[in-house]
């Protein structure tokens, strides 16, 4: 297989001994694992504060209010059934059917290798070629700057996550489809900050704030069908596409804003944030990226197209305009 990326996943850490907490950031540190420490108290509100999630290791002897941690997971797990949690174990009771739906994997104290077995099989199940997600950051910023050429635009390091929740209020969806993939694109953001964001200029002149949300959809969308037109060129051959036609429902609860493609496999994000250096002060336009290969997934397929491509010339990278 060709270079794959070992990207970074945010996971919610219930654990109150100090010991533990203290070998768990170590490894945390050297898995690319972020670790987002709190106590059971404060646990479903951060569910709520982060939408980004990969997982959650939990402690069984974890202080909680209802006295049972888990009873912790299984709130958890109803709240956000996509994220896998792990359980430290601290005894050795038979788990009832409801404690054993909620919980994916279990490890014991001390066996960080089962622990690295565990966090590989459900967070990371899923492994990202180096070169894809280098280009995938390229042609965005190159899109993204395109669509908004007064505004500076960066990107925070690409992550993956579990969490269907999504950002913000407009979201576009393009189908992608190759000899080594097939699955979805989405562009998520906030209507107001998106608003905010023309308000001081970052799109062409004489685009301003004053755009209806029909308006602001149609830019949303056009900065996609730029991002998958330089997708296309670089990344799809013109003479063939995968073989597999399978198709799975797509479900969207706009009520909770969540999405779901299917598939329980970790999906590729990426944050873009798009300032103003006239104006320090002012919070960024966030724009986020999910790829979603819910129905054909081959990174060494691609690693043997990357390598034609790059031997034949073929791959222009160049933004293709509709």
């Amino acid at each position: 297989m060709n270079d794959t990326t070992h990207l970074e996943a945010k996971v919610l850490v219930l654990d109150q001994d100090s010991e533990q907490c203290r070998q768990l950031s170590e490894f945390c540190a050297e898995a690319g694992l972020l670790p987002l420490l709190r106590t059971a108290h404060d646990a479903l509100t951060s569910l709520s504060q982060h939408k980004d999630l990969a997982g959650v290791l939990l402690a069984e002897d974890m202080p909680c209010d209802s006295g049972d941690a888990l009873i912790l997971a299984q709130a958890i797990h109803r709240q956000r059934p996509e994220l896998p949690i792990i359980l430290r174990r601290t005894s050795q009771r038979p788990f009832s059917p409801n404690e054993q739906s909620a919980v994916a994997y279990t490890w014991s104290t001390g066996d960080m290798e089962q622990l690295r077995t565990h966090i590989g099989r459900c967070i990371f199940s899923l492994r990202y070629p180096i070169a894809l997600v280098d280009g995938i950051v390229e042609l965005t910023l190159n899109a993204l700057r395109s669509m908004f050429p007064n505004a500076g635009v960066s990107n925070e390091s690409p992550y993956v996550v579990h969490d269907r929740i999504i950002h913000g209020e407009v979201s576009t969806l393009i189908p992608i489809e190759s000899t080594w993939c097939r699955g979805y694109m989405m562009l998520q953001t906030e209507e107001s900050a998106l608003r905010q964001g023309l308000i001081q200029g970052f799109g062409y002149a004489g685009v301003g704030g004053d755009l209806n949300f029909r308006e602001l959809n149609n830019m949303l969308g056009e900065t996609t069908n730029l991002i998958w037109g330089a997708f296309k060129n670089r990344y799809i051959p013109p003479e063939a596409f995968a073989t597999q036609q399978t198709q799975v429902p797509i479900v969207i609860n706009h009520a909770h804003k969540y999405i779901s493609f299917g598939s329980p496999d970790p999906q590729l994000c990426i944050r873009y944030q798009l300032s103003d250096a006239a104006r320090p002060g002012m919070s960024a336009l966030t724009i986020v990226q999910r790829f979603i290969f819910n129905l054909h997934w081959s990174p060494e397929d691609f690693a043997q197209f990357s390598s034609k491509s790059g031997s034949s010339g073929s791959s222009t990278g160049e933004l293709e305009f509709f």
